[in-house]
């Protein structure tokens, strides 16, 4: 990484948390913490991290959620209402009526709009206020109520945030076009800061301990294997490969993690003892705020035999607040979660907001790293008026590069980690040149070009018996 970005302000405070008395016993002198990153963990309006995330297409709500009833939701720190009119269009309004305050969530829903109980205001999906009972002639002028457009995509709805003027087209991103996979909505909220969830993905090493090496096994045994990790960037977009030497294979898993908070990983219970190519996520999830010390995972769930061929999954635990695999919503007994910490523990108990100034990063932290410059780096982008890689995050393919790929390649006399090194970044070229295509003619080309890399000289050495 160049070192091309002004010292953070909580840098200066973190050097002399870190150097201050270091002597046992030495509490004392690390009884006040020190703040938080307010600019890469403060989102409300006019924030410099919530002005970022305002120049995306983001997830709020599951469809489901919304009823006849207006839905109250709580995002990027402002209050909102979201609704569906009785013409099937839905709404997405400042929770407060622009006449006197009142809440919208007790409106009433109409065939165009939703009006406010207290004195009939009524307002439509764009926030124009349609009717104004009872007021004067000269109060009837035209007014216009906060309001933000809403899409609807395989059963997430989805708001635009930011200036209207720099509205980008709305993603469709290409794993939820897959032939054969049942994408299903589910969200789960967080007591904390919106970072320290998302971080989740680009740190590798958290799955060797705390999926594997300290409590349980949480997915599969070979989890616990020690991985090369290398870390890729394109544009906004970051990659973290864990590479397994399994006995005669090598295991390739590439997690994804794109701006504001869009992050995909591979099969849950994989275990990389058989051939196989490019498969891709069995999540993809976005991290949401509500506000600065409260969030949710909004996300799908992929089911179907190329996701997952032996069923482990299970449909019916996906949906409001719940997920299909353990640990991620804090649901357990105090006492049982102690004894069996996993994602929510682990990353709820850093605080409400961590403060980063009170950690101390070490060389398994590199994706941490990468992810926080990458955000600030964007997020001083939109702070200096520069536009963001519209054409990158917007249209009916969006591409991303989560995959789980499994080669028969058995280990190198001399340097196996080098090797495997190597085959990642075979892997990966490979993956990346499938950009130029779309749709399967993209997946077809991949798969084949990734088949051909046991046979390539490079990795066909002397203890390769094919």
């Amino acid at each position: 990484m160049s070192d091309d970005l002004p010292t953070p302000d909580y840098i200066d405070t973190a050097r002399s948390y870190r150097s201050s008395k270091q002597i046992t016993f030495g509490g004392y002198h690390k009884a006040k913490r020190p703040p938080e990153d307010t600019e890469l963990t403060h989102v409300g309006p006019g924030t410099p991290c919530g002005e970022f995330f305002r120049r995306y297409w983001i997830p709020v709500a599951m469809t489901e959620q919304v009823t006849d009833v207006p839905h109250r939701v709580r995002i990027l720190g402002e209050d909102l209402v979201l609704f569906k009119d009785k013409a099937g269009r839905y709404g997405l309004l400042h929770l407060h009526c622009s006449h006197r305050n009142a809440s919208l969530e007790f409106g009433v829903i109409e065939n165009k709009g939703l009006r406010c109980c207290y004195h009939g205001w009524l307002y439509d999906v764009d926030g124009t206020i349609l009717e104004m009972p009872a007021q004067s002639a000269q109060s009837r002028k035209k007014l216009c109520h906060g309001a933000y457009p809403v899409e609807e995509y395989l059963g997430l709805l989805f708001a635009y945030m930011g200036p209207p003027e720099l509205k980008p087209d709305f993603p469709k991103w290409d794993t939820t076009q897959l032939d054969g996979v049942e994408m299903v909505p589910y969200f789960i909220n967080y007591p904390c800061n919106w970072l320290q969830i998302c971080e989740n993905t680009m740190d590798p090493w958290h799955t060797v301990f705390l999926h594997a090496r300290v409590t349980d096994i949480h997915f599969g045994d070979t989890w616990g294997i020690a991985p090369v990790t290398e870390f890729y960037e394109r544009n906004h977009k970051i990659y973290a490969t864990l590479t397994y030497r399994i006995d005669d294979m090598i295991w390739v898993r590439t997690q994804e993690t794109i701006s504001p908070s869009f992050s995909q990983v591979g099969a849950w219970w994989e275990t990389g003892r058989e051939e196989k190519y490019f498969k891709r996520a069995s999540i993809t999830k976005w991290t949401i705020p509500h506000d600065d010390e409260n969030c949710m995972i909004i996300a799908w769930r992929s089911f179907g035999p190329n996701i997952d061929p032996e069923g482990h999954g299970k449909r019916e635990e996906v949906g409001v607040n719940t997920v299909d695999f353990p640990g991620q919503t804090g649901a357990e007994p105090y006492e049982y979660r102690q004894r069996h910490p996993n994602d929510y523990e682990a990353q709820v108990s850093q605080g409400a907001i961590n403060s980063h100034a009170a950690e101390n990063l070490g060389s398994t932290d590199k994706g941490v790293a990468y992810l926080r410059r990458k955000l600030r780096r964007g997020i001083r982008a939109v702070q200096s008026g520069n536009p963001l890689p519209e054409s990158e995050r917007a249209g009916e393919e969006f591409l991303t590069h989560v995959q789980d790929t499994v080669l028969p390649i058995p280990p190198h006399p001399a340097d196996d980690e080098q090797f495997l090194k190597d085959v990642t970044d075979a892997v990966m070229d490979v993956v990346f040149q499938g950009d130029s295509l779309g749709g399967s003619k993209r997946s077809d080309f991949i798969v084949e070009e990734l088949k051909k890399i046991k046979y390539d000289p490079r990795f066909f050495h002397k203890n390769h018996n094919a």
